[in-house]
């Protein structure tokens, strides 16, 4: 019975977004995926001469 309290105690540990994943500023890596159709795209072919923002949006309708 050890488990079910351990996951108790560790939901109830606050998480710091401050150090969770990637921070603003840092530098993305180089990357090739295809687009909605079907194109392959890197981060280099779609940045702006500002750069570039990434959202990375997860639907529920999977």
């Amino acid at each position: 019975m050890a488990l079910p309290q351990a996951v108790a105690q560790q939901a109830q540990q606050m998480v710091d977004v401050n150090t969770l994943g990637p921070q603003v500023g840092a530098k993305a890596l180089e990357f090739r995926l295809m687009d909605q159709n079907g194109q392959p795209q890197t981060l280099s072919s779609v940045a702006g001469p500002k750069g570039t923002m990434l959202v990375f949006f997860r639907s529920a309708d999977w």
